[in-house]
């Protein structure tokens, strides 16, 4: 497998860019015909009951949001089963179903049997993954629907928050954000795949609301919708291959938590007996060992290794000309920044060694930063250095009362990215629904890399 160059890329990319510049994909309407009917929630879980009810009532309790809610247990625990069936049944609501697949399925099949009775059961026109790891923050989804309702014919991506409970004390994530609405050339974020820049833009199902014809159009050509080991991922690849640019909402509706019951963090952290990632490794449909055969280090377990497998597969096997060469550099940095989180010392020194053999590179073996006394006295100094350090003190814990007290009383908006700390999950779930960091006037730098064009909102847009 060959892998480009930076120079060969960029090339490649403009290239690319110019033969697709007219191109308008099948089903989407110029005159923005396609009307807006109804957007189905689809939560699938498999023995996480405790989470997914939470997942569940995050939909249900959205106020002025006319959705269905479809829960598909993919349970391997009878008393999982019976329980979650239980509590859909017991909350009595008309616009929630449950229901299960025939047999037990890897995640990959279910994904895609799950889509399918959707798509069968409902005379809806848009529809969304909600993991049961997954709770739409209050008032939310309505922003998304009207997206939706307002762009009927584009998928609408969006970002997401997290909750750190994985370690104590627990900390939240929440990201910042314009809250604007950005058009992205599907072309523009397959080059930045290929650079190892994995945007929360990208439109893997579990963080965007999708057209019904998009659905239409990937069965057609592939047979199928989900597949793979990382469906969400695949999902990705074929929406960039089939759409000429995606919507993406700069804000986080969402946010994600139980990092210990993820298989892919898991594995990121290197604590591969885990029992939600060894019961992953079983489902699988390849064995362990050529899992990321197409990458340039098949035996690297990571996250970052998985997500340039799925686009390396879909490149090779499509032979399409808007994907292009991995940057192998900057694959191997994305792998390395994942592999120093790994908890197991001997397992990350393995990875790392791994990464040396392949021509990987850091601060301690040739091409990191100048580290001399005087380079390292003069970035301590200079004035964005100061300036950072000011605002990493304003976001330590020992000022999250401060910052409570302002955000109730005065409505100041807590910083993002802060590093408050939390004994208890509910108090950290609490805190992520109740506080929104304000929106920035600015883009941030990896916005920028987008190359977007800004776009009305709803209330905009209906305002005249």
């Amino acid at each position: 497998m060959a892998i480009g160059t930076h120079q060969t890329n960029r090339a490649a990319y403009a290239e690319s860019a110019a033969h697709n510049e007219m191109h308008i994909p099948a089903g989407c309407s110029i005159s923005g015909a396609t009307e807006y009917k109804l957007t189905v929630v689809v939560v699938p879980t498999r023995n996480r009951t405790d989470i997914a009810k939470s997942a569940i009532r995050s939909v249900l309790d959205q106020p002025g949001c006319d959705v269905r809610v479809m829960v598909s247990d993919n349970s391997t625990e009878p008393a999982q089963l019976h329980e979650l069936e239980e509590y859909c049944a017991q909350l009595d609501d008309p616009r929630l179903r449950y229901v299960r697949p025939p047999q037990q399925l890897s995640m990959p099949a279910h994904w895609d049997w799950a889509i399918n009775q959707a798509l069968r059961s409902y005379d809806a026109n848009h529809f969304l993954y909600l993991t049961d790891r997954m709770m739409f923050k209050p008032m939310a989804l309505k922003e998304v629907l009207d997206l939706a309702s307002l762009y009927p014919e584009k998928i609408v991506s969006y970002n997401h928050d997290r909750i750190m409970d994985d370690r104590q004390p627990i900390r939240v994530e929440q990201c910042p954000h314009t809250g604007r609405v950005l058009e992205v050339k599907t072309l523009r974020l397959s080059y930045l795949y290929s650079q190892s820049v994995f945007l929360p833009v990208l439109p893997r199902m579990l963080n965007c609301v999708v057209p019904r014809s998009v659905f239409d159009r990937i069965q057609q050509r592939f047979g199928n919708v989900f597949t793979s080991i990382a469906p969400d991922f695949l999902f990705c690849c074929r929406c960039l291959e089939m759409e000429d640019s995606i919507l993406f909402y700069d804000k986080s509706p969402i946010f994600h938590y139980a990092l210990s019951r993820s298989h892919g963090a898991s594995a990121s952290r290197g604590e591969i007996t885990s029992p939600d990632y060894v019961d992953f490794l079983a489902n699988l449909p390849v064995d362990n060992a050529s899992r990321n055969y197409a990458t340039p280090i098949p035996q690297l377990v990571t996250a970052a290794n998985a997500i340039a497998n799925e686009y390396l597969i879909f490149k090779r096997e499509t032979q399409s000309p808007r994907f292009f060469e991995i940057d192998l550099q900057k694959y191997l940095r994305a792998n390395a920044d994942e592999i120093n989180e790994v908890t197991d010392p001997r397992l990350k020194a393995e990875m790392l060694a791994l990464l040396q053999v392949h021509g990987w590179k850091d601060a301690t073996n040739g091409l990191g930063p100048d580290r001399s006394p005087r380079a390292i006295a003069r970035k301590l100094l200079s004035p964005r250095a100061v300036l950072d350090k000011v605002r990493w003190l304003a976001r330590d814990d020992a000022l999250k009362p401060f910052w409570l007290l302002l955000a109730r009383r005065f409505g100041v908006s807590p910083p993002s990215y802060s590093r408050f700390e939390f004994d208890r999950l509910d108090d950290a779930i609490s805190f992520m629904k109740e506080f929104q960091p304000r929106e920035l006037r600015r883009f941030p730098s990896k916005v920028e890399l987008l190359e977007p064009r800004v776009l009305p909102r709803a209330a905009e847009h209906k305002g005249g």
